[in-house]
């Protein structure tokens, strides 16, 4: 009897310890740990290479000069592509190096007294610019530019002058010219890849000698070439884009 009761209290001490170590398991896997969150993403950044187009307007700010000097202010359409590329030097500061080439319209001309041009002819125009940027929020950049310019001179394809009586037509035809452009814009990127902008440019391009045979026989007349440039444009950015992000989640 003895040896009865105490094997009954083995198996009951044996049943308690075996009871108590699966409440603390169970309590244990009850237990979890805190959620392993994802890194926070990049800041973004306008560093890398880009392309683009634009559109908008010249307003020609050249002169035809027969006897007395004729503005040359007509607006003219001007369009084309860009490619470019930025680095972001710090969190505020993006330094660029852009090019563009497009066309540029016929541009009509002023009468002034007793002389009348007729509208230049259409041609290119293009600049190779340095660019100097600050972003005063992270996805608008406002930005000052300067550089090369070219593009086809504005000569008139003719003219008529009241005094002294002469009518003339453009001899040596149009030619492309050197010079320089300066200007500033605003840039905002709308996703991590495509961004638009408004920019203006004031251009100027080297004057012209041009001949031009005239009732009197032929004349040769001075041309100077340059412009008022207000564009937008629609950039496509290759290195914008943010890497995935992976979010880790505990074990269940």
């Amino acid at each position: 009897m003895k040896h009865i009761v105490q094997s009954s209290r083995s198996v009951l001490a044996a049943a308690a310890v075996l009871a108590a170590g699966a409440a603390g398991a169970a309590d244990l896997s009850s237990r979890k740990g805190p959620p392993i969150l994802p890194p926070p993403p990049p800041p973004f950044s306008w560093q890398g290479f880009y392309v683009g187009g634009y559109a908008g307007a010249l307003l020609g700010d050249g002169t035809f000069t027969f006897t007395q000097q004729t503005p040359l202010r007509g607006a003219a359409f001007v369009g084309g592509g860009v490619i470019g590329y930025n680095w972001q030097w710090s969190p505020v500061i993006v330094l660029g190096l852009e090019a563009d080439f497009g066309y540029r319209a016929q541009i009509q001309a002023e009468r002034v007294n007793w002389t009348y041009p007729s509208p230049a002819s259409g041609g290119v125009l293009g600049t190779a610019r340095a660019r100097l940027g600050y972003a005063f929020t992270p996805r608008w950049l406002a930005y000052a530019t300067a550089g090369f310019a070219f593009g086809t001179d504005f000569a008139p394809t003719a003219f008529n002058s009241f005094f002294p009586s002469a009518f003339g037509r453009l001899d040596t035809g149009t030619t492309v010219r050197a010079g320089w452009t300066a200007g500033a814009g605003v840039e905002y990127a709308w996703s991590d890849q495509l961004s638009v902008k408004a920019e203006y440019l004031y251009a100027w391009l080297a004057d012209s000698g041009v001949s031009y045979s005239t009732n009197f026989g032929a004349v040769d007349l001075n041309v100077g070439n340059a412009g008022h440039i207000v564009r937008g444009g629609l950039n496509y950015h290759f290195s914008l884009g943010k890497p995935a992000i992976v979010a880790i989640l505990p074990a269940k």
